[in-house]
């Protein structure tokens, strides 16, 4: 009975010891397999992208531009005005006065001045600053055509109208009754000028056509 019972024992410490030695095998195994090293890995650098007849067009863009327009504005002064007849040759000659008055009321509607057939009317006119001289104060001058007279219309406008027919030398005896002189006068006029206002437009932005692009990035090289 000894025998048996130590040859048991014996058997089976020696298969414990032997599985215990493949146990310990085994794990150094595993061990060494999942340890530290290093990896290396090479990829081929892509080659550039072109992109050709590419085209561009940005959005539109706000801008502010100046429009003119044509507006209306009551003009009215107290002018001074001299009038001259000027024959073919540019020679000027006193104009004839209607009235011999120099002061005209704002009431007054008819001529002014008058040129003997054959002359045309010279103007000079500037505003009334108490003097009768327009020489050196900034006249300004405007001439009418031949046969035309110097008119105050009922709107208070200086202007050129076609002079009342009358009879033959009826300047000669004008200028030999009233002589050559100036008139005082109130000037009214509706006047066209250019004025100017702000709007907002929307432009187009700008466009390239036909452009290349060329990509060159990109993952590439190598890589630990």
């Amino acid at each position: 009975m000894n025998v048996n019972v130590n040859a048991n024992a014996n058997s089976n410490a020696s298969a414990a010891a032997r599985a215990g030695v493949n146990a310990r095998a085994g794990g150094y195994g595993n061990l060494r397999g999942g340890g530290g090293g290093s990896a290396y890995f090479n990829v081929d650098q892509p080659y550039p992208t072109v992109i050709q007849n590419l085209n561009v067009e940005a959005g539109a863009v706000a801008q502010i531009i100046r429009v003119p327009y044509e507006a209306r504005r009551r003009w009215e002064k107290r002018v001074v005005i001299q009038a001259f007849c000027i024959d073919d040759r540019d020679i000027p000659h006193p104009a004839s006065q209607v009235t011999p008055d120099r002061d005209i009321s704002d009431s007054y509607e008819g001529e002014l001045y008058r040129c003997i057939a054959g002359t045309h009317l010279q103007v000079t006119w500037s505003e009334w600053s108490g003097q009768v001289g327009i020489g050196g104060q900034g006249g300004e001058t405007f001439a009418c055509e031949k046969g035309n007279a110097l008119w105050r219309d009922r709107s208070g406008e200086i202007i050129c109208r076609v002079q009342r027919a009358e009879r033959d030398c009826n300047e000669r005896s004008l200028l030999r009754r009233y002589g050559a002189g100036v008139k005082v006068v109130t000037w009214i006029r509706e006047e066209i000028y250019t004025e100017y206002r702000e709007e907002t437009v929307m432009a187009a932005g700008a466009s390239i056509v036909g452009a290349t692009m060329m990509l060159d990035g990109g993952v590439g090289g190598r890589v630990f």
